[in-house]
């Protein structure tokens, strides 16, 4: 019936098309309904066409309850279609009404969905895993060729996947669905995202939990039969708060929400796939299976931004010295003699970080050294070892780099050592237009931010990299422009 009330390739619904495929379709009816009620009425005056009074009856009550079934269809479908039109205007003017959680400012978390398609994933990487290793690994090594044995990293990794696929699927069955209910629907940019993160099970985290909001492009190339997507952290913000969560039930929990949002970002994109996605993130690290719930909220630019009110999570929220243990940060500020201040970043302070960059970099060198040992084409090998050299400066700055920071009334000077190489530069204050921390390396959905200094003649200077806390970044800038003694 689809097929009668709109166009296959969903284009805007023809009117006189509908009518038209509404006359062809009620004419057999009407056809045998005419010949039902001449047979009637010839029967009441003895014609003899034969046909009994009653069996020319009931086809006329068919006839008559098949054209009303068509009339009553071809009316729901015109008011169908006029809601369609109306919401579709309307989303137009409020994009954030193309989705009905967000209309409703009710947004559920996708830890259900995240279960079953990492599973879906884990099934089919540990299937093909097996397939490679049994179609290829016997024959090669029965050929005396070893390199085959590089292929059961893939089984390997399925074995990790499992593994994390099974904790995933734990913290669903522990805490189900957990729901953000919005203050203000959308959130405003430049305003504030604001509202309570409502969970089915008492929190109760042995440190602390962790708040974030991410700004995220994502982004899809490649054809068809090899389409990549990858994401890009714009902004990022976070906050920890203390493990007394307010508690509005024996298995319930409720996390205060709030965040500034800038007013120089895009705003949301409505559909799941390329664009804009602002993401909210709650994690808590607890005694069984961690707490993780992720939210895509709305973020859009209004004609009018409300004033930000005050931040309920501030009495939650826990101290930046607390923050600074809590992330284990090596840091030092110290006071110097000038009355300025110095700052030490040391070498292979983030070592989670530096680790993983370390085995994603040794198992590239790995294929590489694969395709050396099966005499690959020289392009090939030419594009895949500059990627590994790449790969290896990125690893060698993660582990080596220490920055030394020093800020007074007169000048910044920033001092990078890599084991004995060193290298030294200094602005002056008067050249100096503003200290920012911003959005560096990332790694999956966790940002790394870069202290930077703009200068007025517009060059740009890296005081130091891959700081993992944005309240630690934040307190640092804030230091340094102290420091300066001079507005920024």
């Amino acid at each position: 019936m689809g097929l009668l009330f709109k166009d296959p390739d969903n284009r805007p619904v023809d009117p006189k098309a509908v009518r038209q495929r509404t006359i062809l379709l009620s004419l057999p009816f009407a056809i045998v309904g005419i010949l039902a009620l001449v047979f009637l009425l010839h029967d009441e005056i003895g014609s003899g066409f034969g046909m009994k009074k009653q069996m020319a009856i009931g086809l006329l009550s068919v006839v008559i309850v098949c054209g009303g079934l068509i009339l009553l269809i071809f009316g729901i479908s015109a008011r169908k279609q006029a809601l369609q039109n109306s919401t579709a205007k309307t989303a137009g003017q409020k994009p954030w009404l193309k989705r009905k959680d967000w209309t409703e400012g009710r947004i559920t978390s996708s830890s259900r969905k995240a279960a079953w398609l990492l599973w879906v994933f884990v099934v089919f990487w540990c299937a093909a895993s097996m397939v490679i290793c049994l179609a290829v690994v016997p024959p090669q090594l029965q050929r005396g060729n070893q390199a085959a044995l590089i292929a059961l990293i893939f089984p390997v990794i399925g074995v990790a996947m499992i593994f994390f696929a099974l904790k995933t699927t734990l913290a669903w069955r522990r805490f189900g669905r957990s729901i953000f209910e919005m203050t203000a629907i959308p959130a405003a940019s430049g305003g504030t995202l604001a509202g309570a993160i409502q969970v089915q099970s008492r929190l109760q985290p042995q440190h602390a939990l962790h708040l974030c909001l991410s700004c995220v492009r994502r982004t899809t190339t490649g054809a068809s039969n090899n389409r990549q997507t990858s994401e890009k952290i714009l902004w990022q913000d976070e906050k920890w708060l203390r493990a007394d969560l307010p508690q509005t039930g024996p298995n319930a929990t409720r996390i205060p929400v709030f965040f500034k949002l800038p007013a120089n970002l895009p705003e949301s994109t409505a559909s799941l796939g390329d664009g804009i996605h602002w993401k909210l993130e709650a994690a808590a690290t607890l005694r069984g299976p961690n707490f993780h719930a992720a939210f895509d909220v709305p973020v859009f630019k209004l004609p009018e931004t409300a004033v930000p009110t005050d931040d309920p999570t501030a009495q939650h929220q826990m101290s930046l010295d607390e923050v600074r243990r809590q992330i284990h940060s090596r840091i030092q500020v110290n006071d110097l003699p000038d009355d300025g201040k110095e700052f030490i970043f040391p070498a292979a302070r983030n070592p989670g970080f530096a680790s993983g960059a370390t085995i994603v970099c040794l198992i590239w060198t790995g294929i590489i050294a694969l395709l050396v040992w099966n005499r690959a084409p020289k392009p090939f090998l030419l594009v895949f070892g500059a990627i590994d050299l790449l790969m290896t400066a990125f690893v060698f700055d993660l582990w080596f780099r220490r920055s030394r920071v020093a800020v007074n009334s007169k000048s910044v000077t920033v001092q990078r050592t890599w084991l004995a190489f060193k290298k030294e530069q200094s602005l002056r204050a008067d050249e100096i237009k503003s200290i920012a921390s911003d959005v560096g390396a990332t790694a999956g959905h966790a940002a790394y931010h870069d202290l930077k200094v703009q200068t007025r003649g517009g060059k740009e200077l890296i005081l130091a990299k891959n700081l993992s806390s944005k309240p630690e970044a934040d307190w640092l800038v804030q230091q340094m422009i102290a420091a300066l003694k001079r507005p920024v």
